[in-house]
C-alpha cells in the first residue's frame, strides 16, 4: 500500500505545537471551593510538577478571571486564595495551572453559589416562646425550632449581669432552653441568629440584634414575707397571729385581737395566711391584709396559691361570701361588703374567690398607667364558719 501525502511540507502539523510536543504543567490537587458572602474561597494542592508557578480562575466564560501567584517548594504547597467582588450567583469556574513560560494544565471545572442580599432578605430571627425573670434574678428563656433548611445553627444573646458586666451567650439551634443567673433587672437583653448558606462556608450571616426585655419578670421579691412558713409579729401563744410586714386591719383580728396568721389546727400547715370566722370568731366584714409598693407604669399579674385541691381542708366560700385578691391604687384597700369593691374607682384589678377547692391558684391583670403607689393583698367580708388558706403571694410584671 503507498500512502502519498499532498501538503507541501510533510511537517506542516508542527505549527500547531509550536515546533515541538505540547508541554502541559501539573493540575492543580485535591481542588475544593467554599461558598461565601459575595466571594469565594479556593484551596488545593500543588504536588508533581515543580514549574507550576500561578493558578488561574476563570469564570464568566473567560471574561473574568484572577491570578494567585505559587511559590513553589521541593515539597507539597498548598493553595489557598479568596476571590472577592463576585455577587450573588452560581458561578462555573475554569481553573488551570501555568508555569513562567505560560505553558498551562488541562482545565478543571468547579461549580460554587456565592450569597449575598437575597439570602440575607430570606432569614429570619428565632422566636422566643417565653422569658421570664424570676426573683432570683435568673432569666429563663425558651426558644421555638427553626428551620434548619435556611442554615441556621445558633442564637446570640446579650445581657447585663448584675455587676454591670455584659456578656455574650451562644445558643446551638437544638438548644431550647437557656438559664441566666445574675440578670440585671431593669435591662433589656439583645437577640441575632447565626446562619451559615452552606455547612463550609467562609462567612455567617447574621439577623439584627434586636432588644427585648424579658415576658415576665417575678417582682415577688418587692412583697415581704411572701411565702408559707408566713412570719409573725405576734402571736397569741397558740393558733393565731399577726403577720410581720402586712397591715391587718382590726376587722381581721376576730381573735382577741389576732388573726391572719394561722399556726396550724386540725390537719392544716402552719405558717398559713387564714382568715377565720365563726366557731366562736366574729364574723369579718371588710377585713383586708396587704402591703403598698411602688410600681411603675406597665402591665402585672397578682397571684396567690390556695391551699385546695383534694385535701379538704378549705372551707370553700360561697356567691354570699365577698373574698378578693386586689391591687387598689393608695395606701389602703377598697371595702369589699357587698361587692362594693369591683366597682369602685381606685380598684386596678381584682379575683373574687368563691371556692378555693379548684382551682388552687388565684391570679388577676391590672394595669398601672403612671408611677404610684398600689396596695395589694386580701380584701373580704365572710359569714360563719368560713375560712381559706393562702400559702404565697406574688407578683409579676409583663412585657409585651
Amino acid at each position: 500500500m503507498l500512502i502519498h501525502s499532498c501538503a507541501s511540507n510533510a511537517d506542516d502539523y508542527l505549527k500547531f505545537t509550536e515546533g515541538g510536543a505540547i508541554s502541559y504543567t501539573g493540575k492543580i490537587d485535591s481542588l475544593k471551593i467554599f461558598s461565601g458572602r459575595d466571594r469565594i474561597k479556593i484551596e488545593g494542592l500543588i504536588i508533581s510538577d515543580p514549574k507550576v508557578s500561578q493558578l488561574r480562575v476563570y469564570w464568566n466564560a473567560k471574561k473574568d478571571s484572577v491570578v494567585i501567584p505559587i511559590n513553589r517548594t521541593s515539597g507539597i504547597d498548598e493553595v489557598s486564595s479568596v476571590i472577592e467582588s463576585l455577587p450573588e450567583n452560581i458561578y462555573n469556574f475554569d481553573v488551570k495551572t501555568f508555569d513562567a513560560k505560560g505553558n498551562g494544565s488541562v482545565s478543571q471545572y468547579i461549580t460554587a453559589q456565592t450569597y449575598g442580599t437575597r439570602y440575607q432578605a430570606s432569614l429570619t430571627d428565632r422566636k422566643i416562646v417565653s422569658s421570664s425573670l424570676s426573683s432570683d434574678l435568673s432569666l429563663t428563656i425558651n426558644f421555638a425550632s427553626m428551620d434548619l433548611t435556611t442554615g441556621a445553627f445558633a442564637t446570640e444573646i446579650v445581657y447585663t449581669d448584675g455587676s454591670n458586666l455584659e456578656h455574650t451567650v451562644t445558643v446551638p439551634v437544638d438548644q431550647t432552653q437557656l438559664v441566666i443567673p445574675n440578670y440585671k433587672i431593669g435591662t433589656q437583653f439583645s437577640q441575632r441568629s447565626l446562619f451559615l448558606p452552606t455547612l463550609t462556608a467562609i462567612d455567617t450571616f447574621y439577623t439584627e440584634f434586636v432588644s427585648k426585655y424579658p415576658q415576665v419578670i417575678d417582682l415577688s421579691y418587692m412583697i415581704k414575707n411572701n411565702t408559707r412558713p408566713f412570719l409573725t409579729s405576734s402571736t397569741d401563744g397558740g393558733r393565731w397571729g399577726i403577720l410581720a410586714d402586712w397591715t391587718t386591719n382590726a376587722a381581721c383580728k376576730n381573735h382577741n385581737g389576732y388573726g391572719g396568721w394561722d399556726g396550724g389546727c386540725c390537719g392544716n400547715p402552719p405558717g398559713t395566711i387564714n382568715l377565720e370566722s365563726g366557731w366562736g370568731a366574729p364574723n369579718i366584714t371588710n377585713g383586708k391584709i396587704y402591703q403598698t409598693v411602688t410600681l411603675e407604669p406597665g402591665t402585672y399579674v397578682f397571684k396567690t396559691d390556695l391551699l385546695a385541691g383534694g385535701s379538704g381542708l378549705n372551707s370553700g366560700w360561697s356567691t354570699s361570701d365577698y373574698v378578693y385578691i386586689t391591687a387598689t391604687s393608695g395606701t389602703s384597700l377598697a371595702d369589699s361588703e357587698g361587692g362594693a369593691l369591683e366597682t369602685n374607682a381606685a380598684t386596678l384589678g381584682f379575683k373574687k374567690i368563691v371556692n378555693t377547692m379548684s382551682p388552687d391558684a388565684a391570679e388577676f391583670t391590672f394595669v398601672v398607667n403612671q408611677t404610684q403607689q398600689v396596695s395589694l393583698g386580701i380584701s373580704l367580708t365572710q359569714g360563719q364558719e368560713r375560712y381559706g388558706h393562702f400559702l404565697s403571694v406574688r407578683l409579676y410584671k409583663k412585657n409585651n
